[in-house]
């Protein structure tokens, strides 16, 4: 081969490798463009993904935080609630009991006396009755512990109510068991004031403990 033909295969080949050889560098680029470009959209919807969960994730915890927040603000509301009622109840059996044993003396006195004593009977029927409503206010609303002992303040109560009404009935026969009668209900009251002291006792050491509980107790 001589020069001049050597010369024109080497442009000739220059010219085809320059053709193809730019061809394949621009369909790798263009490869390389489009897997970058693919790429860079997937990691965009990766990343919305993640952001999306994240925020589903964020609201699903805001809404137990607050679901359970209200919760804990009902129970407390119930708490509450409940523990004033339960007081209540108490103060309310505790006045009761006070109105009954206000009106026993001028009772204890009219009968020893041989005074006239119907309104004080029934002073003393209604009085009688309240604390009996009121200890079922205890019983609905408790506490528990302390539903025994305003029952035996309850229970000791009639007992002196009704040695009250038998002694009063001896005074005014002038049976000779008045005398008898007159020292059993002083017994019976004397038995009344030592379950109403005890009562008392049980409700203060509920109040203390509910204050130290901050307003709360069982």
């Amino acid at each position: 081969m001589d020069e001049g033909m050597a010369t024109a295969v080497a442009g000739a080949a220059g010219l085809v490798g320059a053709v193809f050889g730019g061809g394949i560098s621009g369909w790798f680029t263009k490869k390389a463009a489009d897997n970058g470009a693919a790429a860079t959209a997937q990691a965009a919807r990766d990343t919305g993904d993640r952001t999306v969960q994240a925020a589903i994730e964020g609201a699903r915890r805001a809404g137990f935080e607050a679901t359970r927040h209200l919760e804990l603000q009902t129970q407390h509301a119930q708490r509450d609630w409940l523990f004033q009622r339960r007081v209540d109840a108490l103060v309310g059996f505790m006045e009761t009991y006070d109105a009954f044993a206000r009106i026993t003396p001028a009772y204890c006195g009219a009968v020893e006396n041989g005074i006239d004593r119907d309104d004080i009977r029934a002073a003393i029927g209604a009085a009688q009755l309240g604390v009996t409503q009121a200890h079922f206010r205890i019983l609905a609303f408790g506490p528990e512990h302390l539903r025994y002992p305003s029952g035996a303040v309850r229970e000791a109560l009639e007992d002196y109510t009704d040695a009250l009404s038998d002694w009063d009935r001896a005074e005014e026969e002038r049976t000779p068991a008045r005398h008898r009668l007159g020292v059993r209900a002083r017994d019976a009251s004397a038995i009344m004031a030592q379950a109403h002291s005890d009562f008392v006792d049980e409700v203060t050491a509920y109040i203390r403990s509910a204050e130290a509980a901050g307003g709360r107790a069982g």
